[in-house]
């Protein structure tokens, strides 16, 4: 295996390029400028779109080098609302989908047009909202729309200020959509962030940011209906029972073979690991929490082989990577690149 190239967005003014190893070993590659807060990037084949959720700004770069990671700044377009946090383009590659969180102003999707380059379009957007709000004052004073995720031909919105999962049947001639059945509610205060689908199996997982729980629901054949089957703690208990400590949920992922599913803790600052079992009385059970090895890990994604973990802590700027032993699902610490600044996100090119 010859090295592989990834992207990091942060929290700053710039993109870091590195590259991974066959080993595992991690180098910076080069630091390229770019808006203010790039929390999220999403790759299609050679152009890199990117969420500035300081600007309210969604950048387009032109992937120059492969290799070395180099980009060219493209286009540059309003996010019409306020902190962008997600992207997705729906699978017929005409529609750029933004979720605005909406930190100090307007949380909405906005579905913009892509052209004939694959540019977002600010003319003929869809912007859609979501009205009401939750318990927690401080978080939950209106929407806070936290993921854009198109999947079999739907779209779905997780919003944390109502406290819902949203499906919306998607139109991909004008971009227009339309609730299917209720919003699907989550417990009151839980804060759900992001969501996943299991590639094989009959299940959806979501991960709650506010309360420190997953969601797991069972899915029917066309994936717009969600039984509920189970809420499990992401913490331990030593941690729930140590005052001094606040947690937050950020990100999910499954395990390349399935056989894990992976949710961060921000403030525990580890990784819990659940198995995933047949037994529909508790399909998730926690097999062992990974110290994380830095702090107010924001995002971590396994590398395009399956053979490594690389997670990001966002307040002690450093890069962690692990190797995952597919026969007995364990981590091993491999290398670590510190110096990288509120490392939020990462895409391999």
């Amino acid at each position: 295996m010859s090295n592989q190239t990834f992207l990091i967005g942060t929290g700053v003014e710039s993109i870091y390029a590195c590259s991974l190893s066959s080993s595992g070993q991690l180098q910076l590659l080069n630091e390229i400028k770019c808006g203010q807060g790039s929390s999220w990037l999403l790759r299609r084949n050679n152009l890199l779109y990117v969420a500035n959720e300081h600007i309210d700004k969604i950048e387009t770069f032109i992937i120059d080098d492969h290799i070395q990671g180099k980009l060219t700044l493209k286009n540059t377009i309003s996010s019409i609302g306020n902190t962008p946090c997600s992207l997705d383009i729906d699978s017929t590659g005409k529609w750029f989908a933004v979720a605005n969180y909406g930190h100090q102003g307007t949380s909405n999707v906005v579905l913009f047009p892509l052209n004939n380059l694959n540019l977002p379009e600010e003319k003929n957007a869809q912007i859609n909202t979501i009205d009401g709000r939750g318990p927690n004052p401080d978080r939950q004073d209106h929407s806070h729309c936290h993921q854009v995720l198109f999947y079999q031909n739907y779209l779905y919105v997780v919003d944390l200020g109502t406290d819902t999962l949203n499906i919306y049947r998607f139109n991909n001639v004008n971009g227009e959509v339309s609730l299917i059945g209720n919003r699907i509610k989550t417990e009151a205060g839980a804060g759900p962030r992001h969501m996943i689908f299991h590639p094989n199996k009959s299940l959806a997982f979501l991960c709650n940011e506010l309360n420190s729980t997953t969601n797991v629901y069972r899915i029917n054949a066309s994936y717009e209906q969600f039984e509920y089957l189970q809420t499990i703690k992401t913490r331990r208990q030593e941690d729930e029972n140590d005052s001094s400590k606040e947690n937050y949920p950020a990100e999910l992922q499954l395990t390349p073979d399935g056989k894990y599913l992976l949710v961060s803790n921000r403030g525990d600052e580890n990784l819990v690991i659940f198995n995933i079992n047949e037994n529909n009385n508790e399909i998730l059970s926690v097999k062992e929490h990974l110290d994380c090895r830095g702090s107010f890990t924001r995002y971590f994604t396994f590398d395009p082989t399956g053979r490594f973990l690389l997670v990001a802590n966002q307040k002690s700027n450093n890069l962690v990577c692990f190797s995952y032993n597919r026969d007995n699902g364990t981590y091993t610490f491999v290398s670590q690149l510190d110096n990288i600044q509120s490392p939020q996100h990462m895409v391999f090119l």
